[in-house]
Parts: C-alpha cells; sequence; structure tokens
C-alpha cells in the first residue's frame, strides 16, 4: 500500500466538530479516499496535543509536510482550504 498523498491532523471542540468534518470533506472530496490520511483530535480531551502543536483556535487543519506544517483555519471556505493544500 501506498503512503497517502497528505497527512493531515484536524483539531476540534465538540462545538465545531461537525461542520469542520463536513466541510473538510467537500473540499477534500476531489480526492480519492486513499490519498490522505486523517486525524482527528478533540482538544478539549487533549489539550496537551493542541498546545504542542502550537493550536490556538478550533477547528484547525493541520496538512503535515516535509517542508513544515501548513495550517488552515476556516474550513468553511472550501475554496480556501483546497488552495491552501494546492488541490486543483
Amino acid at each position: 500500500m501506498n503512503a497517502p498523498k497528505f497527512v493531515l491532523t484536524l483539531y476540534v471542540t465538540p462545538n465545531s466538530s461537525r461542520e469542520a468534518l463536513s466541510n473538510l470533506y467537500r473540499a477534500l472530496s476531489v480526492l480519492d479516499y486513499t490519498d490522505y490520511q486523517l486525524e482527528l483530535i478533540d482538544v478539549s480531551k487533549e489539550p496537551q496535543r493542541a498546545k504542542e502543536a502550537n493550536i490556538m483556535e478550533a477547528a484547525t487543519l493541520v496538512w503535515h509536510r516535509p517542508e513544515g506544517v501548513v495550517r488552515v483555519e476556516k474550513l468553511a471556505d472550501t475554496e480556501l482550504v483546497r488552495r491552501m493544500l494546492q488541490l486543483k
């Protein structure tokens, strides 16, 4: 099995998770589900992980790349998410 093209982490709160996931899946709909790996972190249950990742706002998407991370905080803007992930 090939490694996913996108390794993503989505930091959410219980109040933001449903909308954030819906918006993210809409943005990722141009990909095959095997193209990405998504980890979901509830910052209310794992605040230390959010602190270590310097997450100031939930929902925040983090794209882990060899060159460094890309953060996207405006998940409601599907086109912005796609541009930030360099998707067509």
